[in-house]
């Protein structure tokens, strides 16, 4: 399977979005504050429902608003017709550290050009990070 994966064990918490609609750009599936100091692990996105028109339905994952992913082509992308797993690698290193109050927002970038993929489902996993 593709993606990311994290040991169970060192996972302590999980921050998880879900639309059961078509997504649309720019949509937020879920906003998260980080309660104490962590670490993104695991980023996985996945589709039920195909999306639509040309184009790839494209997730992101924000930091303070800012994106973890500093080159576009890494966030999570699922083409128009395609279900199942997002491709979704890790967010880069310099980029996956929590600190306590931080606002962690999972979200669609961009659509297929007509409609997004449908029963949208996100997990951002964590582990402590001292």
């Amino acid at each position: 399977m593709p993606g990311t994966r994290s040991q169970p064990g060192n996972i302590c918490d999980t921050a998880q979005g879900y639309s059961q609609a078509a997504v649309t750009a720019a949509q937020i599936l879920f906003e998260y504050v980080a309660p104490c100091f962590e670490r993104i692990t695991g980023v996985k996105f996945l589709a039920v429902t195909a999306g639509v028109g040309a184009g790839n339905t494209v997730g992101d994952v924000l930091l303070n608003g800012t994106t973890v992913y500093s080159i576009a082509a890494n966030k999570p992308t699922l083409a128009s017709a395609s279900t199942g797993e997002f491709a979704n690698p890790l967010p880069d290193p310099n980029s996956r550290n929590l600190r306590p109050g931080d606002r962690l927002t999972i979200q669609i970038n961009s659509i297929p050009a007509t409609t997004g993929h449908a029963r949208v489902m996100a997990t951002v996993a964590f582990e402590a990070n001292a």
